[in-house]
């Protein structure tokens, strides 16, 4: 009975997150199709709309843990999301579409900002905590880098305008189905975020095992699906140097929205599994992909030893089962 026990909640919990990933999904078309009726820029929706939307899963999990008073799951949902963007992510689209080139203009702005919100995070949790004042300075280090993005003297962003007008979608009102993906995608997020917090609490209490490994495992791969499917579609239209790029801003908003938001609400606890090797991966993790983002190139055999170093990362944690 116990095992049919955990085997409903371990069904219940992937089918939450499928409904939070899409949700996500259905709120980033929606608003994207919305940003451009009300003349929002393709930089303005590609930054905004689309960097909170695939930021979203993570967010919305994230808020439900604290107000569910699980606060471990904060912080292990944003390593291991993090962890999974680098290593498995960027790991792929280099293995199979390597070597892959990053784009210039993403890195003007979004090497320097992930370089930031990665030390700046380490520092915060080495104490094995986020009190309220390190939340408000992560999440004032966000509003920062969202001022500079739109500031006039940020170079990279006109760059970039120029080249995604010509591939911008021009929009004259806003339809009655933006609106309702819009709406219905924030309703499956809410949903799906409430059904995956208590599904893990479930499985890791009926497990006697630590919250956080749940959440760095199953539900941060699980949240880090949005930024995987981009990146698959990237693939098969050749834009990998995009997606990889975005990965370095979209790893910053993970630090410094997913966990500065949930960090004003509740102070955070950093459970042993972070500490003892989530918190290590992350920064060696990180480390790669900045020297990378440097060199503005990934080969395909670093895509190869990323996924090694991935599979590794999980095997670790079996350990603490």
């Amino acid at each position: 009975m116990e095992l049919m026990q955990l085997a409903q909640w371990s069904a219940v919990l992937i089918g939450a997150l499928y409904v939070l990933v899409r949700g996500a999904d259905l709120f980033v078309e929606g608003a994207k199709q919305i940003g451009a009726a009300l003349g929002m820029s393709s930089f303005a929706i590609g930054v905004l709309i689309v960097g909170l939307g695939t930021s979203l899963p993570e967010l919305a999990s994230s808020i439900a843990a604290v107000i569910a008073g699980s606060t471990e799951i904060v912080i292990a949902n944003a390593v291991g999301s993090n962890i999974t963007n680098i290593l498995l992510i960027v790991g792929v689209l280099a293995a199979v579409g390597g070597p892959v080139m990053i784009n210039k203009n993403l890195l003007k702005t979004e090497l320097p900002i992930f370089f930031i919100a990665t030390v700046h995070f380490v520092a915060s949790v080495f104490d094995g905590q986020i009190d309220r004042i390190e939340a408000l300075l992560l999440f004032g280090t966000l509003c920062v880098y969202v001022w500079y993005l739109f500031s006039s003297g940020n170079q990279a962003k006109k760059e970039m305008e120029v080249d995604l007008n010509g591939k911008a979608k021009k929009s004259s009102k806003i339809t009655v189905r933006a609106v309702v993906f819009s709406i219905l995608g924030i309703v499956a997020v809410l949903i799906g975020a409430k059904f995956t917090v208590e599904m893990a609490v479930n499985i890791a209490t009926g497990l006697a095992v630590p919250i956080g490994l749940v959440s760095i495992g199953a539900i941060a791969i699980g949240t880090s699906l949005p930024e995987l499917f981009v990146s698959l579609q990237a693939l098969k239209s050749k834009e990998t140097d995009l997606a990889i790029g975005n990965i370095f801003g979209s790893n910053a908003f993970n630090i410094l929205l997913v966990v500065g938001v949930p960090g004003l609400i509740s102070p955070l606890v950093a459970g042993d599994v972070v500490m003892l090797l989530g918190l290590w991966i992350l920064v060696a993790a990180s480390l790669i992909l900045f020297v990378a983002g440097l060199a503005r190139q990934v080969q395909k055999w670093e895509g190869v030893a990323m996924i090694i170093f991935f599979v590794f990362f999980l095997v670790k944690l079996v350990a603490f089962v």
